[in-house]
């Protein structure tokens, strides 16, 4: 007869950490960083508390890992890097706006997780970023990059193109924060296609030379 921990005990070590990550991001996004305890984790995992520490170091740690974790699972450069290739402006900001829009409503986790980190004092950016290939570089570097290389081209003005990057992703941030509280009032009746395409026509119409 099978005892309630002899499932845990055969879990590997990746096993066991993807368990504590999951149990973590639900605290997380339901609680924010300083409002979850470690004792709270390991019950909703089913281990002990010294089991996480042993994973990994600090809370923070295990709140660095457990961003990463959410964000890896949501990549956007396999869909990107083929129309930046092809220099495909229009191609670029609408991919990179609808998965923005998609993900963060496919997986509320993101957004709650965004407003806590900065409630709390965190870059997200940083938390996530830091030291994680497997993640890929910040959207508004990512898009900054593209921006000067299209500038460098001719194809662009010459634009500040850290602000535009960073704005481009703030604003589809606040988007969908705005489509789940109304804050602006009711929606706009169009689709997603629909929305993205009006903003980043008008911003490539306004970039190009």
């Amino acid at each position: 007869m099978r005892r309630p921990g002899d499932k845990k005990e055969r879990l590997s070590g990746e096993e066991r950490r993807a368990e504590i990550l999951d149990a973590a991001l639900r605290l997380f996004a339901a609680k924010g960083f300083s409002g979850t305890r470690t004792r709270e984790i390991a019950s909703a995992a089913g281990i002990s508390e010294t089991l996480i520490f042993q994973h990994f170091k600090t809370k923070e740690q295990l709140y660095r890992a457990a961003l990463g974790r959410i964000f890896a699972e949501h990549p956007v450069m396999p869909d990107v890097q083929e129309m930046m290739a092809g220099k495909d402006d229009l191609g670029v900001f609408r991919t990179v706006a609808l998965h923005l829009i998609r993900h963060n409503r496919q997986d509320p986790r993101i957004m709650r997780l965004a407003v806590f980190s900065a409630l709390e004092g965190f870059s997200m950016a940083e938390l996530v970023h830091q030291g994680k290939d497997t993640v890929g570089p910040p959207l508004p570097e990512l898009l900054s990059s593209y921006i000067r290389q299209r500038v460098r081209d001719g194809a662009f003005k010459k634009v500040d193109a850290d602000v535009v990057g960073k704005l481009f992703v703030d604003t589809m941030y606040a988007f969908v924060l705005d489509q789940e509280t109304s804050i602006s009032g009711p929606p706009l009746g169009l689709s997603d296609e629909e929305t993205v395409d009006v903003y980043v026509r008008v911003l490539v119409d306004g970039l190009r030379a």
